[in-house]
């Protein structure tokens, strides 16, 4: 009697902490894309965080999926801070990334950055792998396209709102991980394959968010 009394003890202590896992939802899908949100990165450069340095993403208009506005601001060490405005027309379908942010710029695109589309999202939930990714984004001739391919999943450290929380991720080649939401389906760490000094493109890691 007593062993039972024991096993069942250890039994409901193993449950108790497993059930945060196993309860909660996937798919954080009831975290969106909302106007006001605003996302701090930090920069990462030739593979290592610059904790030191970060830059930030502020949406101004949401009509998510169809159409998302941000503003983003990058400081400059000794240099005027760069800025610009990105309208997203295509986060449902596209498969156009562009992670280089080009001073001044204020256009309508769809390249996702720093985002991916909800039809990649889904092709990653369902098959591992979305085909014909074009990290360069729209025109980049020099980028041919390629497959996004889930590595593992994993639980991303970030702060929302002054609180830390896990957000649930997929680790993918090219250096992504991506934010398992299909409402906000965001590139949480970018780190890119190719050299700063002659690509102008440097990697971010998320470190908050705030609605």
């Amino acid at each position: 009697m007593r062993k039972s009394f024991i096993l069942c003890c250890f039994f409901l202590v193993i449950c108790s902490v497993a059930m945060p896992l196993f309860a909660a939802d996937p798919f954080e899908d009831n975290l969106p894309i909302q106007t006001g949100m605003k996302l701090k990165f930090i920069y990462i450069v030739a593979h290592m965080e610059q904790r030191d340095r970060t830059w930030t993403v502020e949406i101004t208009r949401n009509s998510f999926p169809n159409s998302v506005t941000y503003k983003w601001s990058r400081p400059q060490k000794g240099k005027v801070d760069m800025t610009g405005t990105r309208i997203l027309t295509d986060l449902k379908l596209s498969r156009n990334f562009n992670p280089l942010f080009k001073r001044d710029e204020n256009e309508a695109t769809t390249d996702t950055a720093p985002w991916i589309s909800q039809q990649i999202l889904l092709e990653l939930r369902e098959r591992s792998t979305a085909v014909n990714f074009r990290e360069g984004g729209t025109g980049a001739l020099n980028w041919a396209a390629r497959s996004l391919n889930l590595k593992e999943k994993i639980l991303f450290p970030v702060t929302i709102n002054g609180k830390q929380e896990s957000l649930r991720a997929f680790r993918l080649n090219k250096g992504m991980v991506v934010w398992n939401n299909m409402n906000n389906p965001l590139v949480l760490e970018y780190e890119p394959l190719s050299v700063p000094l002659f690509t102008s493109i440097t990697g971010w890691k998320l470190v908050s968010i705030e609605y």
